[in-house]
């Protein structure tokens, strides 16, 4: 029986999943501590002295005891995370972390957070003076993305010096994420847009008001009566309206090429990247005066933004786009098209005032470098 009762509990002990790594080290202040431990225990040693021995053990005692709330302080205690839901490069934004400590009676106290991201500095670590029994707290830092794309965040390093700031005890938590990092918005000229406002207006392709009908719908409490379409309803023996199409002031295109070509260096990234964050602000200005704004460059094209509609998409094709090869199909605009050129230059400037006005047709779009 004796054998069997250890045999179960080897196999639970193999069982329970392995807890993450504790890495202690001391601070300044504890190797000042040791190093005058050291000296109290040889000066007791050679003089024999009961007092030095007494002071001997309470100084080890603290070291120990040190050791010991450290490692409670840590135990079973889990970060998660929560990301922002616009993050802009080069532009502050808040992170929130969130601190569980499952431990039923005891709480934790002094813990130092610091979320973890690949190629990217933490500009700032979260500080919990306590985290309650079977709680959780909360705080923000303030990280700054450094590039538009997919930042990789791999985990983070939950670390206290209590009670005494004599050992510094750390491990490493897994909490794998990815944000999306929307390119930086620019000041950019105003008079590109000049012109959305011109033309008659036309069908968008969405349900909404306008002068084209769409087709006809199951009446829903709440329409209009003017909607209704009478003679329809009479002969299918139920109430039927009338959907329209949304109506659009205008439909702009944002040409960017971004053919990357053979002998470009680093003058030409920071031109591409400059490129890119005009065409995000362009097309976050175009929205509001009440323009359909899509993106074209080599071989794709973004979805097209309706007047009243977020720029997220149009935001979210532009963080994922990259430098294409010369042999792709050269970006095409619609009958209202604004190129937005590269320009290879080492310091960041506005968009040239020269650039193609915002009425050029689509040959013209397809000409511009």
């Amino acid at each position: 029986m004796i054998a069997a009762a250890l045999a179960g509990l080897r196999s639970r002990f193999r069982r329970r999943a392995p807890g993450p790594r504790r890495r202690a080290r001391l601070t300044r202040g504890g190797k000042a501590f040791v190093f005058v431990t050291v000296g109290v225990g040889i000066a007791a040693v050679n003089t024999g002295n009961n007092l030095l021995y007494l002071m001997l053990g309470l100084m080890l005692s603290l070291l120990l005891l040190s050791m010991v709330l450290s490692e409670i302080a840590l135990m079973r205690v889990f970060v998660t995370r929560r990301l922002p839901t616009r993050a802009f490069a080069r532009t502050p934004t808040l992170v929130e972390l969130h601190v569980d400590n499952v431990k039923r009676r005891l709480p934790s106290y002094s813990l130092e957070v610091e979320d973890r991201a690949e190629d990217e500095p933490t500009d700032r670590r979260c500080y919990f003076l306590k985290i309650p029994a079977a709680g959780t707290t909360q705080a923000a830092y303030e990280r700054v993305p450094q590039k538009r794309g997919i930042l990789n965040l791999s985990g983070f390093r939950v670390g206290t010096r209590y009670p005494f700031g004599l050992v510094e005890k750390a491990f490493l938590h897994e909490g794998p994420e990815e944000l999306l990092v929307y390119p930086q918005l620019v000041d950019v000229d105003q008079g590109l847009l000049r012109g959305i406002d011109d033309g008659a207006d036309h069908p968008v392709g969405r349900v909404g008001p306008g002068t084209e009908v769409a087709g006809l719908r199951q009446y829903r409490p709440g329409d209009e009566a003017r909607a209704i379409h009478w003679r329809r309803s009479a002969a299918l023996g139920r109430i039927v309206v009338r959907e329209r199409e949304r109506d659009a002031a205008a439909r702009m295109t944002l040409v960017l090429d971004n053919a990357r070509p053979a002998a470009a260096g680093e003058s030409w990234d920071l031109g591409f990247e400059r490129a890119v964050s005009e065409v995000a602000s362009l097309a976050a200005a175009a929205l509001t005066r009440g323009a359909a704004i899509d993106v074209a460059v080599r071989g794709a094209r973004s979805k097209v933004v309706f007047p009243g509609g977020s720029p997220d998409p149009i935001w979210a094709f532009l963080a994922r786009l990259t430098a294409a090869d010369p042999s792709d199909p050269v970006p095409a605009g619609a009958s209202r098209s604004i190129v937005v050129p590269v320009v290879s230059r080492g310091a960041p400037k506005a968009a040239p005032k020269a650039a193609p006005k915002a009425t050029q047709d689509a040959g013209d779009a397809e000409g511009a470098p």
